[in-house]
């Protein structure tokens, strides 16, 4: 990846609905590269994907938690019971294994408490490889971005 490449995905990364020849400019390639520098970023896994960013209090989503998860133990099963329980709930907007007293983080987002609570317990609560979870409900969003810092400074 070179210089041309990380200016190509500052700018994708700011506003992915800008047009082929404002990402040249921006990149300082040519409008023709950037469609082939996209694509190559795009099948070397750089660039996962290409998506619109939805503000979840305007989409009816205004409960966000923060839940810590300790699992009973690590044996594959409760590993794999636990990864596929993650994998098929669409509340859960991030799920990271961490290192310290709990084992993964995750973030999800619910209508309402109401909501959050109904994920709890008919979802989360019911898989018997979670031997501890805890929850902190979010008040604020300080800082929430997908950008990642690919510039020097």
């Amino acid at each position: 990846m070179d210089d041309a490449d990380r200016r190509l995905l500052i700018a994708v990364q700011k506003d992915a609905s800008v047009s082929q020849a404002e990402l040249a400019d921006l990149a300082g390639v040519s409008a023709s590269q950037v469609s082939r520098r996209l694509s190559k970023l795009k099948d070397e896994k750089v660039l996962r994907g290409v998506v619109g960013v939805v503000e979840p209090k305007l989409a009816g989503l205004t409960c966000s938690a923060i839940i810590r998860v300790r699992l009973r133990d690590h044996a594959a099963a409760n590993v794999k019971a636990f990864r596929d329980l993650v994998e098929r709930m669409n509340e859960v907007t991030l799920c990271v294994m961490t290192t310290g007293e709990t084992d993964y983080l995750m973030k999800v987002v619910a209508r309402d408490l109401p909501h959050f609570q109904e994920i709890v317990q008919s979802k989360l609560l019911r898989c018997a490889a979670i031997a501890h979870m805890e929850s902190s409900i979010i008040l604020e969003h300080l800082k929430d971005t997908t950008e990642l810092p690919l510039d020097d400074d």
